[in-house]
């Protein structure tokens, strides 16, 4: 298991976030967590979460996807996830929470997807 790290990069009018490693209840997804939420009101409408890297996905992990969606929504903005392992998409159908959410395949389609 590695360390949850996570590159912000700027891509056609869309913020992207690729994630690895473990999102769980350490230090890392709780500050990216908190960044988001502070970023939010600057943000572009469209923000991505790319998912590729992450290995593992625990209970504070699923909070704080549903939670971005959550807050994100409230302002006017889309969160959109992709390239979401077999392993993570199953824990956040398991949860309930993969239904709410907006995801395709790879950042491309990402990037273009409809948004409200």
């Amino acid at each position: 298991m590695h360390e949850f790290q996570v590159e912000t990069v700027e891509s056609d009018g869309a913020v992207i976030h690729r994630m690895s490693g473990v999102l769980g209840d350490a230090h890392q997804p709780h500050e990216f967590h908190q960044t988001f939420l502070a970023g939010l009101a600057e943000a572009p409408a469209r923000i991505v979460l790319n998912l590729q890297g992450v290995e593992n996905l625990y209970s504070a992990g699923i909070g704080i996807i549903a939670n971005c969606f959550t807050e994100a929504k409230a302002v006017g903005k889309s969160v959109i996830l992709c390239c979401v392992p077999a392993n993570i998409e199953k824990l956040l159908t398991l949860t309930g929470v993969m239904p709410l959410l907006t995801a395709v395949e790879n950042e491309a389609e990402a990037l273009s997807v409809s948004i409200d």
